[in-house]
């Protein structure tokens, strides 16, 4: 658990009720992407009270939306809702939001190219066509990895920025390379790291990135994604995303630990939730 401090959670004296319902709105919105249904709202409003909106009891709500997997009509359950979501807060940061339809085309046309390239023997096109279909797979596939626990958060992103989507949004790799980090870590690369990913890139030499060497496109999104530089942006990711500000250096120090060792994006998420000022009950 991770407390931070002026988070305190505060009694029910003087919150009211509609502040309460204000939360139970917000919690479900950002973690399942609906509003509460009206036996939903009920339940959990007078649990809050009857438990003094204790942060145990706040806890247990937002846990419940993130993990649940009982079988809910329309949604399959709270844990696959909030996932999806997740998925498309992803997509929304890094390839402007496309739905999974036009990854399907993309994936139907290089097929169709690859089939065309067999007939006439070009075999570079091809396997190139099958490699932009695989990476495009990749980012449909990141829904059920994640539900299922095979990858992390970080990973997803990892499959978001290695696409034809967003190549074209990001042509060049002097583009590339500063979408990558702006998009993933908060901030653009120095001078130094650069020309290390540009090197990787576009000559696919040797260079050294955050200690680690790659020589290659592939291994440049791997060496990012896994850099300490990546889970302090995740943290910097759920406090725009859950408070519409950053995080203090304070509050960087205070979760980065955990997360570097946890990998779990719901940890920084459901700390977030639990706090007064997210419930607006300051």
């Amino acid at each position: 658990m991770v407390v931070i401090d002026g988070n305190q959670p505060v009694s029910t004296f003087n919150i009211s009720k509609i502040k309460i319902e204000n939360y139970v709105q917000r919690i479900f919105i950002d973690i399942i992407g609906r509003e509460p249904l009206e036996e939903e709202m009920i339940a959990h409003v007078a649990l809050l009270q009857a438990d003094s909106l204790k942060r145990d009891t706040r806890m247990d709500i937002i846990q419940t939306l993130m993990n649940d997997t009982s079988f809910r009509a329309g949604e399959g359950s709270y844990k696959a809702a909030y996932i999806l979501n997740l998925y498309n807060l992803a997509k929304i940061r890094c390839v402007e939001g496309a739905p999974d339809g036009e990854f399907n085309r993309r994936i139907g046309l290089a097929l169709n190219g690859a089939f065309r390239d067999s007939l006439e023997g070009n075999w570079d096109g091809y396997y190139e066509k099958h490699e932009a279909v695989r990476k495009f797979r990749a980012v449909l596939k990141t829904k059920d990895q994640l539900y299922e626990g095979k990858i992390g958060f970080h990973q997803m992103f990892g499959a978001m920025i290695n696409n034809g989507v967003y190549d074209v949004i990001n042509m060049n790799t002097f583009n590339f390379v500063r979408a990558a980090f702006d998009e993933l870590l908060w901030r653009l690369p120095t001078e130094g790291e650069f020309q290390a990913s540009f090197t990787m890139i576009e000559h696919e030499e040797p260079a050294v990135l955050f200690g680690k060497a790659g020589s290659n496109k592939e291994e440049f999104v791997d060496i990012l994604i896994h850099s300490p530089a990546m889970y302090e942006g995740l943290v910097i990711w759920a406090f725009q995303i859950y408070l519409k500000r950053p995080p203090t250096p304070t509050e960087v120090v205070t979760f980065l630990p955990e997360f570097v060792v946890t990998k779990d994006i719901n940890f920084i998420i459901s700390e977030i939730m639990v706090t007064d000022e997210y419930a607006n009950f300051r």
